[in-house]
């Protein structure tokens, strides 16, 4: 009974962690997209651009993305936040609860 409830751990932490992890990747590729649509214009509003980003990717594996906040404070950077729910592999277990990931990202245009 331990063994099994130590694997159904471990991959549920395995499962958790990649969740991050694609988040995060979709969080940098957001940033990318928003520095290169923006043009050097980063005053504009910069949510309208990552949320048609957003629109147009496929993002597997992640449910229920939401854009929490574009942003650019030194007119050089764009800062992205991204949050998911997090769905268990294992949906009745004691690690079954739904919970929510978030994850960071910053791009930065050269000189």
């Amino acid at each position: 009974m331990i063994s099994l409830s130590l694997v159904l751990a471990i991959l549920t932490a395995g499962s958790l962690y990649l969740t991050e992890r694609r988040l995060t990747t979709v969080a940098e590729s957001t940033a990318i997209a928003v520095l290169i649509d923006a043009r050097g214009n980063l005053a504009q509003p910069l949510s309208p651009m990552a949320s048609r980003w957003l629109a147009t990717q496929p993002l597997r594996g992640l449910h229920q993305v939401q854009l929490l906040e574009v942003s650019s404070v030194d007119q050089r950077s764009v800062r992205v936040r991204l949050c998911s729910s997090s769905r268990p592999i294992f949906e009745n277990y004691m690690f079954s609860e739904i919970g929510k990931v978030c994850s960071e990202a910053l791009a930065r245009r050269g000189k």
